[in-house]
C-alpha cells in the first residue's frame, strides 16, 4: 500500500505542477500580448507628432533675375524629437509629365546647388531648393516630398500666378 500511495502522491503532484504550468504559460502569455498592445499604442502616439511641414515655395531671390526663374526654395520644419530625412523628390509639370531636377539644402548666388545630394537630414529646420536642369522657367509643378516618417509623399503644388489670379 505504501507503494500505491506514494505512486498516487506523484501523480497528484505532476498533475498540480502541470497545472501551475499551464496557468504560468498563459499568464506570460496573457502578459506579452497586453505588452505589444502598450508598445504599440506608444508607438502610435510618437509617430502622431513625426510630421515634416514646409512653407510656401517661392522663387529665390538671386543676383541675377532670370536665374532664380529655374529654382524654388522653401523652408522645411520637423516637427518630431528624432531625425527625419529627405529622400526622394518627385517634380511633375502641368501634363504631368516628370521634370529632370536637382536638389540641396545650399544654392550658390547664380542658383546652382551646392553640394547636391539624395539625402536631406532634418533635426529642427532646414531649406530646400530645386532647380530644373534644363534650365527653364518653373510657373507651375507639382512636387512630391518622400521622408523618413511616412511611406507616402507629401505632395505640394507650386503655382506662380495662383495668388495673382484669386485675387482677381
Amino acid at each position: 500500500m505504501c507503494v500505491s500511495e506514494s505512486v498516487n502522491y506523484l501523480q497528484t503532484t505532476s498533475t498540480i505542477a502541470a497545472s501551475f504550468g499551464a496557468l504560468a504559460a498563459i499568464l506570460s502569455g496573457t502578459c506579452a500580448f497586453l505588452s505589444y498592445q502598450l508598445t504599440t499604442k506608444l508607438t502610435n502616439e510618437m509617430k502622431s507628432d513625426e510630421k515634416i511641414i514646409n512653407s510656401k515655395f517661392d522663387h529665390p531671390r538671386l543676383r541675377e533675375i532670370n536665374h532664380s526663374k529655374c529654382v524654388i526654395w522653401c523652408t522645411l520644419f520637423n516637427k518630431s524629437k528624432r531625425k527625419a530625412t529627405i529622400h526622394k523628390i518627385n517634380v511633375y509639370d502641368r501634363s504631368n509629365n516628370l521634370l529632370q531636377v536637382t536638389w540641396a539644402k545650399n544654392i550658390d548666388d547664380c542658383g546652382n546647388p551646392q553640394k547636391p545630394c539624395e539625402l536631406i537630414g532634418i533635426v529642427d529646420t532646414e531649406e530646400l531648393y530645386i532647380r530644373r536642369n534644363d534650365g527653364n522657367e518653373i510657373t507651375f509643378c507639382k512636387i512630391e516630398i518622400f521622408d523618413s516618417f511616412f511611406k507616402t509623399a507629401n505632395v505640394v503644388t507650386f503655382d506662380e500666378f495662383a495668388e495673382f489670379t484669386s485675387e482677381m
